[in-house]
């Protein structure tokens, strides 16, 4: 992804077609409940994580204004925290990409990361205080190594599309020594036999699925297909990745059993 908010913004709207009565004509998101997602890539990434100083110490008064830029020629994940002894209890720095193009905005308490792309060699971004007293904050560039074992296939930065398995019956599953990924094989309820590499986690691995679990049970126990199909599987397909010997499938959103009723327009079903 292009950065990490339209990832995320994509996986809040794949999330949003699980819902009752919910598709793309009555779904929208807010910037806010995206921020969400930020203070937690920014606090909970257990991956090794290195903070390069941009610019300290920034005072901001009421309303006041502060403009960053930064050359580059590449992609760059840069994030603000909060310093004041103070401490927010509402959104108080609002950062805006003023890049060039659309201008995402971003609020938190205590600060968030995003990834920007440069426009003509460099990131602007404007950094306002939105409460009602004095804000301090660090701006600072982000380094991320990732360590996990799927991370020896799968970058951060491929672009992906909506794909989404409708399993009728898994028939095996072998999962890294660290838990990031699983080899999938079964039978979609369209009966195409199909294998997937899934990513369940490369910067984070107190994940929120334990699909794999519950995957090596059903094959364990031999329980019957009809207890789970049709079992949804649903995430980013590495573009490009259905087209060679194995099909990769990372920003897993969905993992549930019996889900007949799944919203997915048929040209995002493998």
């Amino acid at each position: 992804m292009e950065t990490r908010i339209d990832e995320i913004a994509e996986r809040i709207y794949r999330l949003s077609t699980f819902l009752p009565g919910a598709g793309q004509s009555g779904f929208t998101f807010n910037l806010t409940l995206i921020s969400l997602f930020f203070t937690l890539i920014a606090n909970d990434a257990l991956a090794a994580v290195q903070k390069q100083p941009i610019k300290s110490h920034i005072e901001l008064n009421p309303g006041q204004e502060e403009l960053i830029t930064v050359p580059s020629n590449e992609a760059m994940e840069i994030g603000w925290a909060t310093t004041q002894a103070h401490k927010c209890t509402m959104h108080c720095v609002e950062a805006t990409d003023k890049s060039g193009g659309y201008e995402y905005k971003i609020a938190t308490d205590l600060g968030a990361s995003m990834k920007y792309r440069p426009v003509e060699g460099r990131i602007i971004i404007e950094y306002k205080n939105k409460a009602d007293h004095p804000v301090t904050i660090d701006v600072y560039k982000v380094t991320r190594t990732c360590d996990a074992e799927a991370c020896t296939f799968v970058k951060d930065d491929e672009k992906t599309r909506w794909l989404v398995f409708k399993v009728d019956e898994f028939t095996s599953i072998e999962t890294s020594k660290d838990k990031s990924y699983s080899v999938i094989s079964g039978v979609t309820t369209a009966g195409k036999e199909f294998t997937v590499k899934v990513v369940w986690w490369t910067d984070n691995d107190v994940h929120p699925f334990t699909c794999h679990k519950t995957i090596k049970d059903y094959l364990a126990k031999k329980t019957p297909k009809a207890n789970y199909a049709p079992y949804i599987l649903s995430g980013g397909v590495v573009k490009g990745s259905t087209g060679g010997n194995e099909i990769i499938l990372k920003n897993i959103d969905t993992c549930v059993p019996k889900a007949p009723h799944f919203g997915v327009p048929q040209e995002n079903v493998y």
